[in-house]
């Protein structure tokens, strides 16, 4: 689920380093101005030798209306491939290739079929196919937090996340590529995904206790009930893990549903694994930069 957040997440905010390549090209006379910018899944690909389609590439560039060359069907001009975290140049550009050749095989543009004959790859005379690969930024969000006073209780505030730059970065790297590197790091995204996932855990708790909270949360609102019961089983699930990678993972869960993610997932021992957060190991390293067991905050 997280994972499923932090990369819409990154191909939302995608959309407009895309947008301005196009209309760039536009201006150049590189694409004609017909060429439209389609996102996720509003473009699907067929696949071959069975039923039903898939989701090709991120993003594309096509363009439906008809021309000289493709009177009837459709033209890929462009393919956009965005990552939520880091990803080898190499890997990046085999899988643009891997979009530009199975965008062949047909798309589905919303509610418009286009078969394979139909599908025209490349646009105008050049038959130019853009292709573009985005990544996030590679900063760390602060660890550093304070810890203030509510009205009931007192609660930790992680310091704000400030991105490195304030735009994104736009390099051409060749005569048909681009690479786009978010503002937002990977960190900033994984932070905001677990914000989403946390939040859905409230509205799940609003159906769930509808018709009224177990007795052990009847204090609670519904929706803290819903997160607090998604806390619980994750505390059953470090309990029950089988490897040491299952437990980290959890941990890192549990500790990132209780006090954010940049704190929750780089709390860890001397040894560099994940241990459990307690509110008093914050306050231990406000004070002393670590608990008296030696753990830390670590990128």
């Amino acid at each position: 689920m997280v994972n499923a957040f932090q990369g819409r997440l990154a191909e939302i905010l995608a959309l407009p380093p895309c947008f301005t390549i196009l209309k760039d090209l536009q201006a150049q006379g590189i694409l004609p101005s017909s060429a439209r910018l389609y996102a996720g899944d509003a473009v699907m690909v067929s696949q071959p030798d069975r039923s039903g389609s898939v989701k090709g590439a991120d993003h594309h560039l096509l363009i439906e209306a008809p021309d000289s060359s493709n009177t009837t069907g459709v033209s890929v001009a462009g393919v956009v491939e965005v990552k939520s975290y880091r990803c080898p140049p190499v890997q990046l550009a085999a899988q643009l290739a891997r979009h530009v050749a199975g965008a062949g095989y047909g798309l589905h543009i919303r509610e418009r079929a286009y078969r394979p004959e139909s599908v025209r790859i490349g646009a105008g005379s050049a038959r130019t196919v853009i292709r573009i690969g985005v990544v996030p930024g590679q900063w760390h969000l602060p660890r550093s937090f304070s810890i203030v006073e509510t009205e009931h209780a007192h609660a930790v505030r992680p310091d704000p996340a400030v991105p490195a730059t304030k735009t994104d970065d736009i390099v051409h790297v060749g005569d048909t590529e681009w690479r786009v590197r978010l503002r937002w790091s990977k960190e900033a995204l994984a932070g905001a995904a677990y914000e989403v996932t946390f939040w859905y855990m409230a509205k799940v708790g609003e159906v769930v206790y509808g018709g009224g909270a177990p007795k052990h949360l009847a204090r609670m609102t519904l929706g803290e009930a819903g997160r607090n019961a998604a806390k619980m089983m994750l505390y059953y699930a470090i309990l029950r893990a089988r490897s040491w990678h299952d437990e980290q993972r959890a941990i890192a869960l549990y500790n990132a549903y209780g006090f954010g993610y940049a704190l929750g997932t780089s709390f860890k021992n001397p040894r560099g694994s994940r241990e459990m957060l307690w509110f008093e190991d914050l306050e231990e390293i406000l004070a002393h930069g670590k608990t008296k067991h030696g753990c830390r905050l670590v990128p």
